[in-house]
C-alpha cells in the first residue's frame, strides 16, 4: 500500500528590492531613506555601539510578560523590572513622553520613554532608533493610564539596526511578485502570510506524529539518482565531479522507498523534497515538498483509510496535550 500527498510551494525567485510605488521618485525615496538609516547606523558605531550584536538574554517573551500581568488597573506599577526584545513597529509622542510599540514572535508591547527616567546613554540610542529596528529593553512592568501593559524604559539596546524601511503599515505588501520574491518582506507586512505559514508548519508536525504513532518510520532516501524514477515529469541534471558521472535531482522518492519495504521496513514514510525542470507559478514550483508512505500486507483501501485519517487530524489541528506528547507547540 502507499499513499502520497503533495504540498507545493511557491516559487522561488531572484531577489528584489523591497516593496514600494514604482518609478523615480519612488526610488530616490527609498534611497533617502537607507542612507539617513546608514548614516545611524554609523554614528551608533562612532558612539561605541555594536548595532548588530550576536546576544540578548530575555526575561520573558512578550506573550509570556501580558500572561504574568494580566488584569492589572490603569496607572499600575508593578515594581518588577523585565528585559523584552522586538521589532520596533510603531513609534509615536515628543518632549519627554514618548512611546513606541515592539514585536516579537509571540506579541506585543508597548515601551514608554520618560526623559526623566531615561539614562542618558539609552536617551542618545533611542534618539537613532527607526521603524523595524530590533531592540532590546529593560525596564518596570507598568501599566499607562489607558491601562495598557508597557515596559517603563530604562535600559535600550540596538539589537540589529535596519537600514531599508518595512512596508507601508496600513497598505502592507500587496504586490505579489515581490510577496513571493521576498517572503522575508511578506511575513513583516502580512500577518495573513504568517497564519499560512504556521498551519503549514503545525500540519507537518500533526502528520509526522500521527504516522509515528501508527509505527510509520521516518527514512531519508537519497535526492541525486542516477536516473529519476517514481513518476514521469523533466528532471534536474547535475554532475558529480568525483565520480564524474551525471546525476539528476530526484522528482520523486518512490523507488527509494519501496526498496526500503522490500529490506523488511514494513511501514515506512518520507516527507522529501522533488524537483521537477517544468512550469513555475505562485501555486507550482520546480522544487516542492512531499508526503510518501509505504505499508506492508494492506492495499489500495488501507492507503485510502490513512489519507482521510490524516487529512482529519491535520484539519482539526494539535491536541489538548501536544506539548507534553510531541514536543511541539499548543494550538494556534
Amino acid at each position: 500500500m502507499s499513499t502520497s500527498v503533495l504540498h507545493h510551494e511557491s516559487a522561488p525567485q531572484e531577489p528584489a528590492h523591497a516593496a514600494g510605488p514604482a518609478g523615480p521618485a519612488a526610488s530616490s525615496g527609498l534611497a533617502a531613506q537607507e542612507a539617513e538609516r546608514r548614516a545611524k547606523r554609523d554614528a551608533l558605531q562612532a558612539m561605541g555601539v555594536n548595532p548588530y550584536p550576536t546576544r540578548f538574554e530575555r526575561s520573558a517573551t512578550l506573550a509570556e510578560l501580558h500572561s504574568a500581568h494580566s488584569g492589572l488597573a490603569p496607572d499600575t506599577r508593578t515594581g518588577e523590572v523585565a528585559r523584552v526584545a522586538g521589532r520596533v513597529v510603531s513609534m509615536r509622542g515628543h518632549g519627554k513622553l514618548r512611546f513606541a510599540t515592539i514585536e516579537d514572535a509571540s506579541g506585543a508591547v508597548q515601551l514608554m520613554f520618560q526623559a526623566s527616567r531615561l539614562p542618558e546613554d539609552a536617551a542618545a540610542v533611542e534618539a537613532l532608533v527607526d521603524l523595524g529596528d530590533w531592540v532590546g529593553v529593560t525596564g518596570e512592568v507598568i501599566t499607562s493610564r489607558r491601562g495598557e501593559l508597557s515596559v517603563d524604559v530604562s535600559g535600550l539596546e540596538i539589537l540589529a539596526k535596519a537600514l531599508r524601511p518595512l512596508p507601508d503599515r496600513w497598505y502592507g505588501l500587496n504586490e505579489a511578485e515581490t510577496r513571493y520574491r521576498q517572503r522575508e518582506v511578506d511575513l513583516l507586512a502580512n500577518k495573513e502570510s504568517r497564519r499560512v505559514f504556521d498551519i503549514r508548519f503545525k500540519t507537518l508536525s500533526i502528520l509526522r506524529e500521527r504516522l509515528e504513532a501508527q509505527d510509520f518510520v521516518e527514512v531519508e532516501t537519497p535526492i541525486l539518482q542516477p536516473q529519476a524514477g517514481g513518476a514521469l515529469a523533466r528532471p534536474f541534471f547535475t554532475h558529480a565531479n568525483a565520480l564524474d558521472t551525471e546525476f539528476s535531482l530526484r522528482i520523486a522518492p518512490e523507488l527509494y522507498l519501496k526498496r526500503l519495504v522490500v529490506g523488511g521496513y514494513e511501514r515506512v514514510f518520507e516527507i522529501a523534497k522533488n524537483f521537477r525542470n517544468e512550469g513555475i507559478d505562485t501555486r507550482h514550483s520546480p522544487e516542492f515538498t512531499s508526503l510518501e508512505a509505504y505499508r506492508a500486507f494492506g492495499d489500495f483501501r488501507d492507503g485510502m483509510d490513512l489519507t482521510e485519517h490524516l487529512i482529519v487530524e491535520a484539519a482539526r489541528g494539535p491536541p489538548a496535550d501536544w506539548n507534553s506528547t510531541s514536543g511541539a507547540s499548543a494550538s494556534t
